[in-house]
């Protein structure tokens, strides 16, 4: 199998800001989905960048489909089997349907292929009934499904969105990022995606692995599963904390405070248990969450 992207000792340094950004390494095969999370300004654009081939890696030892690029002719073939989606989707004029059919015909597509090509891609996005809507008639959340479908056109092999869920309700992103998965794992044509977002849980839920960024170093980096460890990490929001706090103190329970929350470190057999005790206690709760495998815990 090809590998789409492969790079060690990834290191972008800016000078006039001091800010460093060190991923030690970083592989995309065809069907993977890896998500890049972390607060803003921990580099995970800058990252992303540097995978779509915006910013150099001089010093980087890298491949783009097991090649390593050396002239701009080989740049300019790798770079057409990229396609980036920034956060911020630049306007587009006239309607949804012309603008993917122009892009079609840049794209060389026979005239009398060009209907059936978009037909399968338009109705897969659901976008049949906004195809001769413009700009100003469709909400968010569909430019950006007009937007994947454009790029889809081309049949990309690596797939770079730099937040793409950020502006979205909780039901446009989960239809977005199923719609994601499925095209990354297709069957018939399976691609890499890389995409950065600050929501975890969601992105967790599509992810083959995960990049953790933080002050630019990759804190962690690969398949969620190997975050496990001999203890349960308990994410927890209650109505009345001093009871909660009072509660931990006597039982030594190890605990942090993440602004709302609180994160509870558990024995894993006393998960079950510790549940009950809250109950039993009368903790009212309103949030319970095992963040065990979530990169959240490291945040």
């Amino acid at each position: 199998m090809t590998t789409i992207y492969q790079a060690t000792d990834i290191v972008k340094h800016y000078p006039r800001s001091n800010f460093k950004l060190e991923v030690p390494k970083l592989q995309l095969n065809p069907g993977s989905i890896t998500g890049v999370v972390g607060e803003n300004g921990n580099g995970k654009t800058t990252l992303l960048n540097i995978v779509a081939g915006n910013l150099s890696q001089k010093n980087t030892s890298f491949t783009y489909f097991d090649s390593t690029p050396t002239t701009a002719n080989n740049w300019s073939a790798i770079k057409d089997k990229i396609a980036f989606i920034p956060q911020r989707i630049p306007r587009w004029y006239g309607s949804l349907l012309q603008n993917l059919q122009l892009k079609a015909a840049v794209e060389g597509i026979p005239n009398e292929e060009i209907d059936t090509e978009l037909d399968k891609i338009i109705h897969f996005l659901g976008l049949a009934k906004f195809q001769h809507l413009k700009w100003s008639e469709i909400s968010t959340g569909y430019r950006l499904r007009f937007e994947l479908a454009r790029i889809l056109i081309g049949k990309p092999q690596l797939l770079v969105l730099d937040e793409p869920i950020a502006n979205l309700d909780i039901n446009a992103q989960q239809r977005f990022l199923a719609d994601l998965k499925e095209i990354a794992q297709s069957k018939e044509y399976p691609i890499a995606v890389i995409l950065s977002s600050q929501q975890l849980h969601e992105i967790e839920t599509i992810a083959t692995q995960m990049i953790f960024l933080k002050e630019g170093k990759a804190l962690f980096n690969g398949n969620i599963d190997s975050l496990e460890s001999s203890n349960n990490t308990i994410e927890i929001l209650v109505t009345e904390n001093d009871k909660l706090i009072e509660f931990l103190e006597t039982k030594h329970y190890d605990f942090t405070q993440r602004g709302v929350y609180y994160q509870v470190d558990i024995k894993e057999t006393l998960s079950n248990h510790f549940l009950k005790e809250l109950i039993h206690e009368g903790i009212a709760i309103n949030y319970y969450r095992d963040i065990s495998k979530s990169t959240k815990k490291l945040f």
